[in-house]
């Protein structure tokens, strides 16, 4: 909801006493993320207007806090900057969970699209990704690190180091591809895979930028463990220790020694157990998402089979690759079969003559934004038979949905364990304005449901360009097109089915991810790494 003029200064009002106060409570840190949510839908120049004022009358408040917060109201990228700048002295500091938070708080919102890349063009390359450099830096050297090298000349033992910064169950995504690319490795590649599941983001607020970030550990994975899903069985290595230790550290650092793989493989980018490594060891980066990758590897694949990246850090370390989630363990799929939509969505208590789109995130109370449910209203008041299925846990939107003008035709789910037979009950996939989403954008190709999404994030990866609409607008117009034309319907559908076939062959996947482990090892030999990594 937009912000009146006299209602943006009350809250910009509020949030300033808020700043200004002493900050000790994780309740005084979410009234301050509370207005700032306010003001930041506010209109553009409103924003800007709001930022200056909090900049001025918060000049005695926390730095962090205050940069943070004029970020989050406007996206300007410029702030990050200056916090960046700020910074600088603390790296002579020993608060190393202090940077780090920071550095992971404002990965965060780059991944949420909260910030506008407008606003400050290379700040990836000129500002983030030298910070990272400099933070594994500081760990390594303040923490007395030494990952000692693997002995040249030693024969090579078919095995991998899978590392993640975060596994916690099947219903989290990465973790299902972290199985799955562990599945392709030994299966496919004839690797034998090892998991290192580090936990080694902030799990505590170590700093006051906000919006907050603090990650998640499953207390059950700690330790020398075996994860079986879908009757295989992986071994994996797991630290539940909070913050940055020595110890915790120490204890991945010498279990790859222990283990002695050919390539340290690294699943998402920012995995700092596997980036310490970088100058000892190959390593590989695979990431699970599109945009810029933060990893010293010497190979980082590409997401969704992009064009060769010019300049920048990952220039010389880039492989095309197309990242395919739980579906690269599959088999090759099956046409969809003409299971009754009506039967399947009796089970969901969903509309059984509706055009039905379905929306499916872990982060639909900030992804299903105001703008999105105003254009899916804007497609119902077009096509009174469409109807939307929200897929995913969430606490704010079953409310917002209630106080739409079209509630009888949009229904919250909540989670959703079998998702193929989800996808039955579908018509439409549509995706809202973010970067995740691609493991459920593979699974709607893969069952001939029809994508339409924004021209941004990991599902106009996943997709492709057929499927891509340039703004909300025109997905209505598209949908509406979709509903309204059973030819046309027709045709897509086909279509997006088709392109899952063409895009999900884990054989292809598997020769060029062993190809990649054998260059990386190549790569490697040829030295060199050390020098990207800040002494």
């Amino acid at each position: 909801m937009e912000l009146s003029a006299g209602n943006s200064a009350d809250v910009v009002a509020a949030l300033c006493r808020a700043m200004l106060r002493p900050v000790e409570s994780a309740s005084a840190l979410r009234e301050i993320e509370a207005s700032l949510e306010r003001l930041r839908h506010a209109p553009p120049d409103e924003r800007a207007a709001c930022a200056l004022q909090v900049g001025r009358l918060t000049r005695d408040a926390d730095p962090v806090l205050r940069l943070s917060a004029m970020a989050a109201i406007t996206g300007d990228l410029r702030h990050y900057d200056d916090l960046l700048d700020l910074l600088d002295l603390e790296f002579e500091r020993p608060d190393l969970d202090r940077l780090l938070h920071i550095y992971c708080c404002m990965g965060r919102q780059l991944f949420l699209m909260r910030m506008d890349g407008a606003s400050r063009p290379g700040f990836f390359e000129d500002s983030l990704f030298p910070y990272y450099t400099r933070l594994i830096a500081a760990i390594r050297d303040r923490l007395g690190l030494a990952p000692r090298p693997r002995p040249a000349g030693n024969p090579a033992t078919g095995r991998v180091v899978l590392v993640t910064n975060q596994f916690l169950s099947l219903r989290h995504q990465p973790s299902r591809d972290l199985l799955s690319y562990a599945t392709v490795l030994e299966e496919r590649c004839g690797r034998e895979v090892v998991i290192l599941n580090t936990n080694i983001m902030p799990t505590d607020i170590h700093s006051l930028f906000v919006p907050s970030f603090a990650s998640s550990v499953e207390p059950a994975f700690d330790g020398k463990q075996v994860i079986e899903a879908d009757g295989r069985s992986f071994r994996m290595l797991s630290s539940t220790g909070r913050g940055l230790s020595r110890e915790k550290i120490d204890w991945f650092l010498r279990a790859v020694e222990w283990h002695d793989p050919d390539v340290v493989v690294s699943l998402g980018g920012s995995v700092i157990i596997a980036d310490l490594l970088a100058a000892a060891r190959p390593t590989l980066c695979i990431p699970t998402t599109s945009g810029a990758v933060p990893s010293l590897a010497d190979i980082v694949l590409d997401f969704g089979g992009g064009g060769r990246l010019a300049s920048g850090p990952l220039a010389a370390s880039w492989r095309p690759f197309r990242f395919l989630h739980s579906l690269i363990g599959a088999s090759e799929p099956d046409r969809p079969a003409a299971t009754s939509k009506a039967a399947s969505r009796a089970g969901h208590g969903l509309p059984h003559d509706a055009f039905l789109c379905l929306v499916i995130g872990n982060r639909l109370d900030e992804e299903a934004d105001c703008a999105f449910l105003a254009m899916l209203e804007s497609l119902i008041d077009r096509v009174p038979r469409a109807a939307a299925a929200f897929a995913g846990e969430a606490a704010a939107l079953p409310e917002r949905l209630q106080g739409s003008r079209h509630a009888g035709r949009l229904f919250h789910l909540g989670y959703v364990t079998d998702m193929a037979m989800l996808m039955q009950t579908a018509d439409a996939y549509v995706n809202p304005l973010r970067t995740g989403g691609g493991a459920s954008a593979a699974e709607a190709l893969a069952a001939g449901v029809v994508p339409v999404s924004l021209p941004v994030g990991d599902v106009s990866a996943v997709i492709g360009p057929r499927f891509v609409v340039p703004d909300y607008a025109a997905a209505v117009d598209r949908l509406a097109l979709l509903a309204n034309d059973p030819a046309r319907f027709a045709e897509a559908a086909a279509e997006a089915w088709s392109q899952s076939t063409g895009r999900s062959n884990p054989a292809e996947a598997a020769a060029a991810l062993s190809r990649y482990l054998d260059e990386a090892v190549e790569l490697h030999g040829r030295g060199g790494m050390e020098e990207r990594i800040c002494k």
